[in-house]
C-alpha cells in the first residue's frame, strides 16, 4: 500500500474510553472507538465496518494507537517507538502495516 499522510484527531477519557479520528479532507478515513470491553473500526470509504468484545485484534493497529501512546504493553506483534525528534512509529511486524506520526499539543 502507497503511504498517505493526513489529519490524526484522538480524545480519550480517564475511565478508558478512546475516540480516532483520521482523515485526508474532506475524506475520514479510519474511525476508531475503543472501551474496556468493545471495540470499534470503521473505513468509512470503503463502508465497512468491525465491532467485537473485549481486545482487539492486533490486525486494526490503529485500535492500539492509544495503547501505545500512553505507554502500556501491547500484544505481539505490535511494536511501538518514540524518536527522538518526537515522531512515533507503531508496527504490526507480521502485516508490515505502520502507523506513524506526531503529535501537535
Amino acid at each position: 500500500m502507497p503511504e498517505l499522510g493526513g489529519d490524526l484527531v484522538m480524545v480519550s477519557h480517564d475511565d478508558g474510553r478512546c475516540t480516532i479520528e483520521f482523515s485526508k479532507t474532506p475524506l475520514s478515513l479510519v474511525s476508531a472507538q475503543t472501551t474496556h470491553t468493545n471495540w470499534l473500526i470503521q473505513f468509512p470509504a470503503g463502508r465497512m465496518s468491525f465491532a467485537g468484545r473485549r481486545q482487539p485484534p492486533v490486525r486494526f493497529a490503529w485500535l492500539y494507537l492509544h495503547t501505545a501512546l500512553a505507554g502500556e504493553p501491547l500484544p505481539k506483534p505490535l511494536h511501538f517507538e518514540r524518536k527522538p525528534d518526537g515522531n512515533w512509529r507503531l508496527e504490526n511486524a507480521s502485516s508490515g502495516e505502520t502507523l506513524e506520526g506526531f503529535l501537535a499539543p
